[in-house]
């Protein structure tokens, strides 16, 4: 993605991270809704800018309309599966998810030549992503309503595809915890330091690469999450936390040393070194 949108996206991304850990279910989504509307304002207003040649216009339509738009979508398609949850047993809420799966699934099957050619960055779509295209394609009805400076038939399908793929990871992380959820607290588990150690914790992790998430570091969103399933607790407002431990005047790395602190002195005497 090309500046100024990038900066927008990756801004967007924090602050969407932090409502994360700030608010739970329906709610998180309904902020983020919110947030991802005032960046697309902005995204237009740059956008009617920035497309002033056929090379802009594709790159506009085929990689920042995408991107921004599709958060947007999905945060619609989330904040409305958290409202179902509220009227569903918990007993059958892996039915509902794998019902779910089953419409993602049906989605790509429908859109797979689409979503490899796109997904690939092959050129042979590009004209799919012009305003003009979208004109011509007198017999899709999609075509007429649209706003017709303000997005493309490609630009919203690709849009499409980027929600249904995000929420199908969504949905396997969803399954993923639900059954996993007696791993930890309801099977008596539970953290017995503070909140403080256990963000310090969690960001000596991410630090080190410790804890991975398909092949990858996980990122302290991840981390939380790993968390809860682990030790059966999450750090409420863990950035804010991370900046408190950060300014520390005494000691940054309290639970850190104490963790190295005990386990020399255990390795000490399993070597004979305490009589």
């Amino acid at each position: 993605m090309t500046k100024p949108f990038d900066t927008l996206y990756m801004e967007l991304e924090e602050a969407l991270k932090a409502d994360d850990l700030q608010y739970k279910g329906s709610e998180k989504y309904l902020q983020g809704i919110g947030m991802i509307r005032q960046r697309i304002g902005k995204v237009r207003t740059l956008g009617a800018k920035y497309i002033q040649t056929g090379a802009k216009e594709i790159e506009y339509f085929r990689n920042v309309w995408p991107a921004f738009y599709s958060k947007l979508f999905l945060y619609i398609r989330l904040y409305g599966v958290e409202l179902r949850r509220d009227f569903i047993a918990a007993d059958a809420w892996q039915g509902v998810m794998k019902g779910e799966e089953r419409i993602v699934q049906t989605f790509f099957d429908r859109n797979r030549e689409f979503w490899q050619y796109y997904r690939s960055g092959a050129p042979s779509i590009n004209e799919q992503f012009t305003r003009a295209y979208s004109v011509s394609r007198i017999f899709e009805p999609l075509s007429i309503v649209m706003d017709q400076d303000g997005a493309t038939l490609a630009s919203y399908r690709a849009a499409r595809c980027l929600e249904l793929y995000a929420y199908g990871e969504w949905l396997r992380d969803e399954l993923a915890s639900s059954w996993g959820s007696a791993s930890a607290a309801d099977l008596g588990y539970s953290f017995g330091s503070t909140d403080a150690d256990l963000a310090e914790w969690l960001f000596g992790l991410q630090a080190v690469g410790g804890i991975l998430y398909k092949g990858q570091a996980a990122d302290i969103s991840r981390l939380q999450k790993w968390a809860r399933l682990a030790v059966g607790k999450e750090v409420a407002n863990i950035y804010d936390r991370g900046r408190v431990l950060r300014n520390r005047k005494k000691e940054r790395l309290a639970f850190t040393k104490k963790i190295a602190s005990a386990l020399e002195k255990k390795w000490d005497q399993a070597e004979g070194k305490y009589e």
